[in-house]
């Protein structure tokens, strides 16, 4: 399958998680589990886009644009009209998927340049933006798994078989974080923990990589801006129908 139909059922995923505030209680946390890959998925395609544009400052600006214009919006929607942090809309992974591509552009720079002062530099300022953003220290939407998610991706793109084992690993930490320091460790406790903390889940954006044949699809404009255009739109018409069902 191509870039664009692959992004289609993703995005299909992204809106069925996000209407979970819609739905019954019950369906929460299985949808939740479910569409954990989405988020990586949609990191996994601006590595792609990382290595195939023609132009990266012009990705890389694109991404801050959308980030600038997701920021403005849900202030405006937060501040002029739910005036409710219970509804709030914070969502934003637009800037993470840019500040990802950046850490990507500061790697790439260094492995290219022929002074050693630059190339140690970069490499520095790379790792503390990964460590800033991963800690939380950079307000970026599930940077968590993200960030270390697109460096593996780019490190290990020409081989799968590594770039998955490599996921794999990741998800470890993803597992035994939520379990350390419970009261005990009965098959319901763990359960009920890793319900409620499943981002290890994101390997099952795995199958869906390999469904991938390397290829964009339709050169069409509207292709292009389709996710720009939908991530922020649904999101802000679902918190408001949210705010006004409840109000």
């Amino acid at each position: 399958m191509n870039g664009n139909q692959l992004k289609l059922i993703m995005m299909s995923l992204m809106l069925l998680d996000h209407l979970v505030p819609l739905l019954p209680l019950q369906f929460g946390d299985p949808i939740h589990m479910i569409t954990r890959c989405v988020a990586v998925f949609f990191a996994f395609m601006a590595v792609e886009g990382f290595h195939y544009t023609r132009n990266r400052k012009n990705y890389l600006l694109r991404l801050y644009v959308w980030a600038a214009i997701m920021f403005v919006g849900n202030t405006l929607i937060n501040t002029l009209i739910i005036k409710d942090p219970m509804y709030y809309s914070y969502n934003n992974i637009f800037l993470t998927l840019a500040i990802g591509v950046s850490i990507l552009t500061l790697i790439d720079f260094a492995k290219h340049t022929k002074k050693p002062v630059s190339k140690i530099s970069l490499s520095v300022l790379a790792i503390i933006l990964t460590v800033a953003t991963v800690l939380g220290l950079i307000p970026a939407e599930g940077g968590i798994v993200v960030i270390p998610f697109m460096l593996l991706s780019y490190f290990f793109r020409d081989t799968p078989r590594k770039r998955d084992i490599s996921y794999l690993v990741l998800a470890i930490p993803l597992v035994i974080l939520p379990l350390l320091g419970l009261p005990d460790y009965s098959f319901n406790t763990i359960r009920m923990m890793l319900e409620g903390n499943p981002d290890f889940l994101f390997i099952l954006v795995i199958p869906f990589i390999h469904l991938y044949n390397g290829k964009k699809g339709s050169d069409n404009p509207g292709f292009k801006y389709l996710f720009y255009v939908f991530y922020p739109a649904h999101l802000w018409i679902i918190t408001l129908v949210n705010w006004y069902l409840n109000h």
